[in-house]
């Protein structure tokens, strides 16, 4: 006898959370949640176990407000996007408090809705400063050191997140509005690749970016359901996930990372997991235990540090969440 397939769980939406630009919408949302329902016997979820270490969630008297992305340097410093403060906050590696950055604003070292976060091997820090459609640049302490407005073909762009590799020499932005991965060296852009669609190399809304210890690019191509990889000149290589709610697969993609042993996690907000792929792209298992997979709160941006260390940023949870991976 075949095993039915599993569905992965899945959680209720509040209405703001399942707007017009979810194009498959809330009633396909239900649709697919009866379906797991009514699948009674189910097959087991493949699941390998992790450690849960401790949570961040803020400093002081002001905890995070929809803490969108996280990044994590070498020296261990811990650097989050508290969007809803319009911040970065810095952590050591034990999650005790350091310092802020920015504030709400347009000037230099202020941010607009701030999105994502990246690090270089020399501790610089890069925000996607959303809002006023530019990357800013700080050093390891949280100084200012400068900011890249974004224009293609004329219109500002909203990026979304920022990779920068080991040296800080090339940094890969996505871009919300133009559907694209900007690639700049110095403070100009070189090249763009991608453009709306959902055809190989093509993105629609495309969110977290990371250079991968392989050297390859990894993009979150958000309402394409998958992560697409591409060489540094842009070129396509594959995708990791396609579209659904079985193990494997993807219905809201948000971040992505990868270990030192290439193997590739992804966060998918609305099922509430991390999934886990092989060097090959192919689904491996869910972070969980026993077949039931750990459940997060629309998990969005994520990190993986040298020490074997993840690190999820749970949006709707305000927290930071940080395991301890099974090798």
């Amino acid at each position: 006898m075949i095993p039915k397939p599993t569905i992965l769980p899945t959680r209720t939406l509040s209405r703001s959370r399942t707007a017009a630009k979810e194009p498959r919408g809330r009633t396909l949302f239900v649709v697919l949640a009866a379906a797991a329902a009514a699948l009674s016997a189910a097959a087991p979820i493949a699941t390998v176990p992790i450690t849960h270490l401790f949570d961040i969630r803020g400093d002081g008297a002001v905890a995070f407000a929809l803490p969108t992305d996280v990044a994590v340097g070498r020296d261990g410093r811990i650097y989050v996007v508290d969007g809803g403060h319009h911040r970065v906050v810095a952590f050591d590696q034990r999650g005790r408090h350091l310092f802020n950055i920015g504030g709400p604003g347009a000037g230099d070292g202020k941010f607009q809705d701030p999105v994502g976060v990246g690090v270089d091997g020399k501790g610089r820090v890069y925000v996607a400063d959303t809002g006023n459609h530019r990357i800013q640049v700080f050093d390891g302490d949280g100084a200012f050191e400068y900011a890249i407005d974004l224009v293609d073909q004329g219109k500002p762009v909203r990026p979304i997140d920022v990779a920068a590799d080991d040296n800080g020499n090339v940094l890969y932005v996505t871009g919300n509005n133009n559907h694209a991965v900007m690639v700049l060296q110095g403070r100009q852009v070189v090249n763009t690749w991608g453009g709306e669609g959902p055809s190989n190399g093509e993105f629609r809304y495309p969110a977290s970016v990371i250079v991968a210890p392989n050297g390859f690019i990894y993009v979150v191509d958000v309402l394409n359901t998958r992560v697409q990889v591409f060489d540094k000149s842009g070129k396509y290589i594959v995708n990791t996930g396609d579209w659904g709610v079985l193990p494997g697969q993807l219905f809201r993609p948000k971040g992505v990372a990868v270990d030192q042993r290439g193997q590739i996690y992804v966060s998918d907000s609305y099922l509430d997991v991390i999934q886990v792929y092989d060097r090959g792209h192919r689904f491996a298992h869910v972070l969980g235990q026993a077949g039931e997979p750990y459940k997060l709160i629309a998990p969005g941006g994520i990190a993986i540090d040298e020490q074997d260390r993840l690190y999820v940023a749970e949006v709707l949870e305000n927290k930071v969440s940080v395991f301890r991976l099974s090798n």
